[in-house]
Formats: structure tokens, C-alpha cells, sequence
């Protein structure tokens, strides 16, 4: 059922499919037009700069100079449809009069999906677009601002609910909106986005999501469903609407207000405004996450979420009965700590834990065992980190690295760093970076600043991260300390960004919250702590910054960050995406929890960086929880340690 749509004075009508269509289309592809074309200034060549546009037969004789009129317009767009602008071209001649010329000039514009034909623009996509009139070196130019406007009906929206919503609103009655979060950047392929509301006042059924701002005027109505969290109810943004808001995205101001009644108007109430934004950029590749229903650890499995079609769910890739009994004769171990590498085709699998650390190397596109090594007590590798080609790899075991082929063979090619490292101190978390260029890892001391004698590696309180230069292929220069070992902290889980310029980690307080599972409830053992940030720092060094608004203001064990595959842009910044798993609520459906008692979620949270320059206080946005990762929401399961691949393959059948 598609949305309903009114225009200001009109009944409702259906929506054009194809003009819907070329909307969507515009949406996307007209921000990225946007965001590599600057200011869009510039002569058009031939009749049209970008978008589509007329030619004029000539140079006009005795012309001196252009103008266009109006200099600035705005024009409204109704959702799926066009709209349309008629500027004029006024040429002064050498003998000073002036006269319209807008047939003879060529025209152009800096937008790819507009059009303009002897002055006419015409386009469906919001947005500040630069029209351009040009005879022979002559130009001018006209700015006009397209702005999303009108109002949508939901499906399901009862009668009468837009009505109901146009009153006064009451102070006492106003909702607040938990979903999405204030300050979040949504990619621009995450589909539907539900709207958490905290109700003002039992009564209120139907509600109205209002944004505003520069380039948008658009209200959504509808029922709002209630939620299991009493007090709340949702609605949602359907995904054909998000990709038009990428481009609105670009004003400098975009609030999102709800407002909330009864369904005969009484109870009327308004949110205070949130700013929510939509990216041009898209979340791509494969995540691989490690996923329990909490009951056993042998209920684990792994599943991919193929970014490229985030519109399908998550699927299982590996479960527990696909793993190797251990050497003393236990069926289905347990799973986990698995990585990737970066072609998403090999994935390291350790079993049983950290004690037995029995490992796999696995062929992903078949799920094939392509070398095991099942050993007894000795243990064989922890965690894992491959090379950007994936033909090497290090393994992490009880305080050492060591160099290996990822191959059949698991050859070891010698360990890393004995000679350069503190004597006593133990090595964990490799992660080599995408460009080959480094090698980050963690570095603990047992005994030492609150550390205990245990060496897995999974519970390193006091630890330090180290980073080392590479040249990709094996060979490693002596470490350093990226981020040195501080008093009642441990820094850990360290990721570097694709372009191998950032590294994004965890930072855990001693003093922090202890943890409720049976193992690693130190607060700052990097076990599942409960006070874990994220933080980032540049691969050269300098001072980390927390990532504030992406962590929240409480210790909802933001853990295992991880980012995407590749960068883009954002309003002059390189954008990364982040995954990390966390205990933070999700709106108000899932319950969240600072204490360690909720299962976690994944979340993903926007960065914007200057390339090699300061930084200018905290990068990140509020994150977004990531969608259809519970298959029933009344039981989520606990998800985390996401994996990011550039390609997630077809799960084998």
C-alpha cells in the first residue's frame, strides 16, 4: 500500500509511480551530482552543465552582457511529482536597451536531474539548484531553492486524523520523540525508519510527523501504533519517502517535530525538535556478526548482513553444528571471536573459547573447513587479523602474535615482536589495516596495573594499544605506542579506517559498572565492559577523542567498533561509517541497559574527518540502530563483534 498524498488545498490523489519513481532516483543520484560538483557554478557547454538544457542558435548580436529574472526563486515540490520555475534571460545590447533573449541563449544547470528548456526548469528533486544562461563568454546565473512540500498519508491513517492535528497544541500533552536520536546521520540506504514517540497523554492514537526546514515543508500523518514500552507509540517513515530526504539533508536547517492527539483533536501535543539528517552515502558490503539467543553459548551462530541489499534480512552462516568437535570430544563448541578478511572470502573461527582456542580457516563462499587445527590443551589461535590481500594473516595466542600463511598449510612464518616488546608484556586484538600500511594490537602486562596472571588475552585490564608500520606483505618496523597504558583505563579492540589515516577503539573505566555474566566482570578487563567507549585517534598519533555523541551520555557498553569497507563525503569531510554493538535502548522498543542486563544491539554512527587535519571537537553523529537484525522483537538476541568485508557472499545452501 503506497502513501496517500495532499497538496495544499486539494483532496487526496494517487501518487505517479513513475514520476515516484524518477523522484527516488533524483534523490540519490542528484545529492551525489552535488556533493562532487561544488557550488555548481560554471558556464554550461553545448546547452547544458550537468542536467539537461536547450541551445540557444548562436551568439546574439551586439549582446554586451546577461542577467537572469528572477536572480533567486523558490518553488514548492509535491512529493512525486515535478515542479516547475520559468526564469527569463534579459540581454543589454551596445546600444543600452535591453530585451528578453531567452530563446536565443543556451541554458544549463549544475544539477544532473534537472532540466531547463528556454528558460523552464523543471525537476522533481529537492534542493538549491544553480541555473545557468551563457551567449559566447557571457553568463548568468539564478539560484532557485526547491523545496519538499506537503502532506503524506500514512497507510492505515484514520479519517479525519490530519484535521484532528491542526489545533493548538497543549503544553501538558506534548510527547518526546526517543527514535531516532537527536543528531543521528542516517545512510541513505537504511529503507523504513520507525518514530519512537513517549506519549504526552493516554488518550493520543494519531500523530503527525512534521519536518521543516530550508529545503522541506513535509508532514507524514498517521496512526500511531502503540509499542510494548507503555506510554509509547511509533510511526514510520516508509522507504520510499527516506531517499528524497538525502537531498533536503543539505539545508542548513531540517527539525523534526511530532505532534500527537486524540483521534477527535483533543489531547494535542508537540515534541520538542530534533535534527535528523540523511547522508548520500550508503552502508556497503558485508557485516558478519556474532549472534546468541542467550540461553547457551552453543546456541551461537554468525550471521551476514549483505549491506549492498540492505533491504533483506540478515542470514544465518554458521551455527554451532557446523563446528568441529574439540580434541576432547565435545560436540558443537562454541564459536566465535571470528574475522574477515577484507575480500569477505576467508573467515578465522576459533572454538571452544579461549582456553581450548581450536581454530578454522574457512572458505566463506562455501563454508568449507580449508584448514583445522583441532589441537589438545596447547591451543592453537585466539583472534585473528589478515592481510589486505588475504594471503597472510596473524594470530593472536596467550600473549604472542604470530605471522602465518592463510593458506591449507597454516604455515607460521615466525613470531612478532619478541625482541621489541617490554619483557612481560603480552600481545592480543591484532587488526591490520586495509592499505597494508599497519599493524595496530593491544599490549598488557599480568600483575601490573590491575592485571591478572590470565592469558588469553580476552580480559587484559591496564592494556595499552601499540601500532606498527608494514609493508603488507610480512614485514613489520618496531611498534609504538599509539595510545599509552594510563591509571585506572584500558584502551582496546582497535580498528584502522580503509584509507588507513584513523583508528577507532575502546576505551573502559575501572571505576566503570562490573559486569552480570560469568566470566571477565571486571569493569575495565575489556570483557563486555559495561563503561566501553569509542574513541578515535589518527594513525600518526595525537590526542584520542571521544566519540560522544555516537557513545550517549551513560555506559551502555559500546564495544568492538568496527569500520565500513570504504569512505565517502559529507559536507566537505571524509565520512566513515562505524559498527559496534552497544546496550543503549533502542527508542522505545527494546529496553536498554547501563548495567550490563540487556542483551546488546548493533549500531552503526556516522564520523566526519578532515584528511590529516585537526579535528575541532567530537566527529561523530548520533548512531542508528541497525535494522531487521532480531527476527522477534518481543525476544531480541544479543548481537555483536560485528566483521566488516568489502563483499558479503551468497550464504551457502
Amino acid at each position: 500500500m503506497r502513501p496517500r498524498v495532499f497538496s495544499a488545498g486539494a483532496g487526496p490523489r494517487t501518487v505517479n509511480r513513475g514520476a515516484l519513481l524518477l523522484a527516488l532516483a533524483t534523490a540519490i543520484a542528484a545529492s551525489a551530482a552535488a556533493c562532487s560538483s561544488g557550488d555548481g557554478a560554471g558556464a554550461p557547454s553545448g546547452g547544458a552543465q550537468g542536467g539537461g538544457g536547450s541551445s540557444g542558435s548562436g551568439a546574439v548580436e551586439g549582446l554586451v552582457s546577461l542577467r537572469v529574472e528572477p536572480g533567486a526563486a523558490s518553488v514548492a515540490l509535491a512529493y512525486g511529482e515535478s515542479a516547475v520555475v520559468q526564469l527569463a534571460a534579459i540581454g543589454r545590447f551596445q546600444d543600452g536597451s535591453e530585451r528578453d533573449v531567452t530563446a536565443q541563449v543556451s541554458w544549463g544547470t549544475s544539477d544532473l536531474f534537472a532540466r531547463v528548456d528556454a528558460g523552464e526548469l523543471t525537476t522533481a528533486s529537492p534542493g538549491r539548484v544553480r541555473v545557468i544562461a551563457a551567449d559566447g563568454p557571457l553568463t548568468a546565473s539564478a539560484d532557485v531553492t526547491v523545496k519538499l512540500a506537503g502532506t503524506i498519508a500514512l497507510p492505515g491513517a484514520p479519517p479525519g486524523a490530519s484535521a484532528a492535528l491542526d489545533g493548538a497544541p497543549e503544553a501538558a500533552s506534548a510527547p518526546a520523540i526517543a527514535y531516532p536520536l537527536d543528531g543521528a546521520l542516517f545512510p541513505s540506504n537504511i529503507g523504513e525508519v520507525e518514530v519512537h514517540v513517549r506519549k504526552g497523554s493516554a488518550g493520543q492514537r494519531v500523530g503527525r510527523i512534521e519536518m521543516v526546514g530550508d529545503l522541506i515543508d513535509l508532514r507524514l500523518v498517521g496512526a500511531c501504533e502503540p509499542l510494548p514500552d507503555e506510554g509509547g507509540c511509533a510511526m514510520a517513515l516508509p522507504a520510499e519517502v527516506v531517499p528524497m530526504l538525502v537531498r533536503t539533508s543539505e539545508g542548513e536547517v531540517m527539525e523534526t517535530r511530532v505532534r500527537l492527539a486524540a483521534e477527535d483533536g483533543a489531547e494535542l501535543g508537540e515534541s520538542a525538535a530534533i535534527d535528523v539528517r540523511w547522508a548520500s552515502a550508503a552502508l556497503s558490503g558485508g557485516l558478519y556478526y556474532w549472534r546468541t539467543d542467550g540461553t547457551t553459548l552453543q546456541s551461537a551462530a554468525i550471521y551476514r548482513y549483505d549491506l549492498d541489499d540492505a533491504a533483506s534480512p540478515p542470514e544465518l552462516f554458521w551455527e554451532n553444528e557446523q563446528s568441529p568437535p574439540l580434541a576432547n570430544g565435545q560436540e558443537m563448541p562454541c564459536m566465535g571471536c571470528h574475522a574477515l578478511a577484507q575480500a569477505g572470502d576467508k573467515m578465522a573461527l576459533t572454538f571452544g573459547g579461549s582456553g581450548p582456542s581450536s581454530f578454522a580457516l574457512v572458505d566463506v563462499a562455501t563454508a568449507d573447513i580449508i584448514a583445522l587445527r583441532n589441537t589438545d590443551a596447547a591451543g592453537f589461535a585466539t583472534m585473528t587479523t589478515f592481510s589486505p590481500d588475504g594471503e597472510l594473516m596473524v594470530n593472536a595466542f596467550r600473549g604472542a602474535l604470530t605471522l602465518r600463511r592463510a593458506d591449507e598449510t597454516l604455515e607460521a612464518l615466525g613470531d612478532l615482536f619478541a625482541p621489541t616488546i617490554d619483557e612481560g608484556e603480552r600481545l592480543t586484538q591484532p587488526f591490520w589495516s586495509p592499505d597494508g600500511k599497519h599493524l595496530a594490537f593491544v599490549a598488557w602486562q599480568p600483575g601490573e596495573n590491575g592485571a591478572g596472571d590470565e592469558l588469553y588475552g580476552d580480559t587484559v585490564r591496564g592494556a595499552q594499544i601499540l601500532i606498527a608500520r608494514s609493508d603488507g606483505a610480512g614485514a613489520f618496523e618496531a611498534p609504538r605506542a599509539l595510545v599509552p597504558r594510563a591509571q585506572d583505563r584500558s584502551h582496546y579492540y582497535p580498528a584502522i579506517s580503509d584509507d588507513g589515516a584513523f583508528v577507532v577503539f575502546n576505551t573502559s573505566r575501572c571505576d566503570g559498572p562490573p559486569g552480570n555474566g560469568p566470566y571477565g566482570n571486571d569493569p575495565c578487563d575489556t570483557y563486555d565492559d559495561n563503561s566501553a567507549r569509542l574513541q578515535i585517534i589518527p594513525v600518526e598519533g595525537g590526542a584520542p577523542v571521544d566519540l560522544a555523541r555516537a557513545n550517549g551520555d551513560d555506559t551502555w557498553a559500546n564495544s568492538w567498533p568496527r569500520f565500513g569497507p570504504s569512505h565517502d563525503t559529507y559536507r566537505g569531510k571524509n565520512l566513515y561509517w562505524v559498527a559496534f554493538s552497544s546496550r543503549r535502548p533502542y527508542g522505545l522498543r527494546l529496553a536498554g541497559s547501563s548495567d550490563g542486563t540487556t542483551t546488546p544491539q548493533l549500531w552503526f554512527a556516522a564520523v566526519t574527518l578532515s584528511p590529516g587535519g585537526a579535528q575541532g571537537g567530537d566527529p561523530s553523529f548520533a548512531p542508528v540502530w541497525m535494522p531487521r537484525q532480531n527476527d522477534d522483537m518481543a525476544h531480541p538476541t544479543g548481537n555483536h563483534i560485528p566483521q566488516w568485508a568489502e563483499k558479503a557472499l551468497p550464504v551457502p545452501q
